[in-house]
C-alpha cells in the first residue's frame, strides 16, 4: 500500500494538514474507481471498507491503521510505503517498533543532488512555478531552494543512523541504492523476496514501468553547483556508512 502516511502524521506535526488532505483525497479517488463506470460490477464490500477508514470514530489512529489492511487476504504479507517515514525520528521509531515488533523495514537511498532536484522539481510544479512548456528563470529556481523539504528527505546522515541504532541491516532492515531499482529490478525482487521471508517468483510484471514520471527539466548549471554544496556532507557520510559498490549505485 502506497503513502498512508500514519508514523509521519503521528510524528511531523508541520506534515498533519496536507495529510489529512492527502487522505480525503485517496478515499474520494479509490471510491470514484469504484462506482464512475456505470457498465462496472460495484464492489459493494470495498466501498464499505473505504467507508469505515473515511468515517473512523477515532480519524488517525492505532485502530484506522490497523484497519487498513485488514482488506488484504489471510495470511498475506502486508506492507506500506512512502519517504516520508525516514524522518519520523527516534520517538517514531520506537512507537513503531511498539506497534509492530517485528516490522521489516526497506530504505532507499538515492543519490542526495538527484533526489533534492526531483523534489524540487515536484514542489515547483505543484506551486505553478515549472508548468511544461513554460521557460522558467535560473533565480525562480534558486528561489525554491529555500524550502525545507529540499533537504529533509536526504538528510541521510541525520536519519539512517536514528534507523541503524534500533534495527539490524540484513536481519530487519534492508538499504537499498536507487539505480538497482532500474538496472536490476528482478535480482532487487529476489533480494527483497529473501529479506521478507518470501516464496520465489519471476514472472512480475512492469518492473521496468517508470510510474508517476517527472518532469524532465534539465537542471541548470547554477543549481546543481548549488545543491552540490548544500549536499556535500551527506556525500561525504554516505561514503562512510555504505560500501564504494552501494554509492556506485545510488
Amino acid at each position: 500500500m502506497k503513502e498512508v502516511h500514519f508514523f509521519d502524521y503521528l510524528f511531523r506535526e508541520d506534515f498533519r494538514k496536507w495529510i489529512g488532505h492527502h487522505i480525503n483525497a485517496v478515499l474520494k479517488r479509490e471510491l470514484f474507481k469504484l462506482v464512475g463506470d456505470k457498465n462496472k460490477k460495484i464492489d459493494w464490500k470495498r466501498i464499505h471498507y473505504l467507508s469505515e477508514l473515511a468515517t473512523y470514530p477515532e480519524g488517525v489512529s492505532e485502530g484506522w491503521y490497523k484497519k487498513i489492511f485488514s482488506y488484504a487476504p489471510h495470511g498475506s504479507v502486508r506492507g506500506e510505503i512512502t519517504p516520508e517515514y525516514s524522518t519520523i525520528g527516534e520517538d517514531g521509531i520506537k512507537y513503531l517498533l511498539e506497534l509492530i515488533p517485528d516490522v521489516k523495514i526497506i530504505y532507499i537511498i538515492r543519490n542526495p543532488v538527484a533526489r533534492a532536484w526531483s523534489q524540487l522539481k515536484m514542489n515547483m510544479v505543484r506551486n505553478g512555478s515549472l508548468v511544461k512548456g513554460e521557460s522558467v528563470t535560473d533565480e525562480v529556481f534558486v528561489e525554491n531552494l529555500n524550502n525545507p523539504s529540499i533537504m529533509d528527505r536526504g538528510n541521510y546522515s541525520v536519519f539512517v543512523p536514528q534507523w541503524d541504532k534500533y534495527f539490524t541491516e540484513g536481519e530487519n532492515i534492508l538499504y537499498i541504492p536507487f539505480d538497482d531499482i532500474q538496472s536490476e529490478p528482478q535480482r532487487l525482487m529476489s533480494e527483497i523476496e529473501e529479506f521478507l521471508g518470501l516464496p520465489k517468483f519471476s514472472s512480475y510484471e512492469g518492473l521496468s514501468k517508470v510510474v508517476h514520471k517527472g518532469s524532465e527539466t534539465s537542471i541548470p548549471g547554477i543549481v546543481d553547483a548549488e545543491l552540490q554544496r548544500m549536499m556535500t556532507g551527506e556525500f561525504e557520510y554516505l561514503k562512510t556508512r555504505f560500501s564504494a559498490s552501494f554509492n556506485s549505485r545510488v
